[in-house]
C-alpha cells in the first residue's frame, strides 16, 4: 500500500516549498529540523496561498511574494500569543477557584466535604452535578471504587495528607488545586443560583477594587467568558494554532474577544500589561508583513483602531 503522506527529508521538504512558489532562504532547513514541517507549513500556510492557482494545480501554490521567513514569523507570533494568553488565563483560573471555594464553603461552613452532596447543586443540573461528583471529586479523593485510583496512583500528596491525617476532610480550597480549569467552570455552572450569584458579586467586587469605575459582572457574562477562556486555554496548553481560532466556530468568538474577557477578571494593572504586550505583538507581526497585516488582524477579530481605543478605555476605567 502506498503512503498518502510519505516521509520526506528536510531537503525534499525545501524543494517542495520552492516548487510551489515559496521563497526559501538558507536558514529554513535548520528551522524545519528544529520545529518540523507540519506545525509551521500546514499550520500557517493559509494566508500565503494563491487559491486560484491551488485549484488549477490540485495542490498548494503560494502567492507572489510568499516567503518562508514570513511564514515562520507568523508561527512564532502565534507561539508568543499562546504563551501570553495562557499566562493570563491561569490567573483568571486561580481567581475562579478561590472565589468558588470561598462562596460555596461559606454557605456550608460546618460540613465535611459538602461538595460531595448532590443536594447542594442546582436541581436542574442534577445529572451533570452527579457526574462531576462521581467522575471528578470521588476520583481525586480515591472514593470511586477503582483500585487503580488507590494509594499513590495519580494522587496528589496534599490530597493524601488530608485524607490520611485529617480524617478524610479535604476542604474545597485544597481540592480545587487538583481541578482543571474546565472542571472548575463545570463546578461553577452546576451550582445553586445562590452560589452563582455570590460568585458573580465577588468578581464584581474584585473588579471594583482596582478600577475607578465599577462594573457589574453578571452570571450570564461569567458563563460566556469562562466557556471561551477554557477553549483558548486548552488551545494554548496543547500548542495548537490560536490567532485565528474561533470558539464554537462563530466569527465573533475570536482571540480578541478572549483578550477582552480577561479585562473583567484581572486586576487593572495586570490587564494593562497583558493588553500592552498583546498590542506590541500585533504591531510587530503586522509590520513584518504589511501586505498581510489586514488578514492577520481580521483573523483575530481586531480592528486596528480598536487597539488604541481599548487601551485608552482601560486606562480610564
Amino acid at each position: 500500500m502506498s503512503l498518502r503522506k510519505p516521509y520526506r527529508s528536510v531537503n525534499e521538504q525545501l524543494r517542495i516549498l520552492r516548487s510551489r512558489g515559496m521563497a526559501v532562504d538558507a536558514g529554513a532547513g535548520h528551522v524545519l529540523r528544529r520545529e518540523g514541517y507540519y506545525p509551521i507549513v500546514n499550520g500557517y500556510k493559509d494566508l500565503f496561498l494563491d487559491r486560484k492557482a491551488c485549484l488549477t494545480a490540485g495542490d498548494d501554490r503560494y502567492g507572489t511574494g510568499a516567503r518562508f521567513d514570513d511564514l515562520y514569523a507568523l508561527f512564532l507570533f502565534d507561539r508568543e500569543l499562546r504563551e501570553l494568553l495562557f499566562s493570563s488565563i491561569t490567573r483568571a483560573e486561580a481567581a475562579l477557584k478561590a472565589v468558588c471555594a470561598h462562596e460555596f464553603t461559606g454557605l456550608h461552613p460546618d460540613e465535611v466535604n459538602p461538595y460531595l452532596n448532590p443536594d447542594y447543586y442546582d436541581s436542574r443540573c442534577r445529572p451533570s452535578a452527579m457526574a462531576l461528583i462521581d467522575k471528578v471529586f470521588k476520583r481525586i479523593l480515591e472514593l470511586d471504587g477503582n483500585p487503580r485510583n488507590r494509594g499513590d496512583y495519580g494522587g496528589k500528596a496534599y490530597i493524601r495528607h488530608c485524607m490520611e491525617d485529617h480524617n478524610g476532610q479535604v476542604p474545597l480550597w485544597v481540592l480545587a488545586n487538583d481541578l482543571s480549569f474546565g472542571q472548575t467552570v463545570w463546578f461553577f455552572q452546576v451550582q445553586s443560583p445562590a452560589v452563582r450569584l455570590a460568585v458573580a458579586e465577588s468578581f464584581t467586587g474584585l473588579y471594583a477594587d482596582t478600577h475607578d469605575r465599577p462594573r457589574r459582572i453578571t452570571i450570564k457574562r461569567l458563563d460566556s467568558i469562562f466557556n471561551r477562556l477554557v477553549f483558548y486555554r486548552n488551545l494554548c496548553a496543547h500548542d495548537e494554532r490560536c490567532y485565528c481560532a474561533r470558539y464554537d466556530g462563530r466569527a465573533n468568538e475570536n482571540v480578541y474577544q478572549a483578550i477582552g474577557d480577561l479585562g473583567y477578571l484581572l486586576d487593572k494593572d495586570d490587564y494593562l500589561e497583558l493588553f500592552g504586550r498583546f498590542s506590541a505583538l500585533v504591531a510587530r507581526v503586522t509590520s513584518t508583513m504589511p501586505s498581510r497585516s489586514q488578514a492577520i488582524l481580521s483573523a483575530m477579530g481586531v480592528r486596528e483602531r480598536e487597539l488604541a481605543d481599548r487601551a485608552e478605555i482601560t486606562l480610564r476605567s
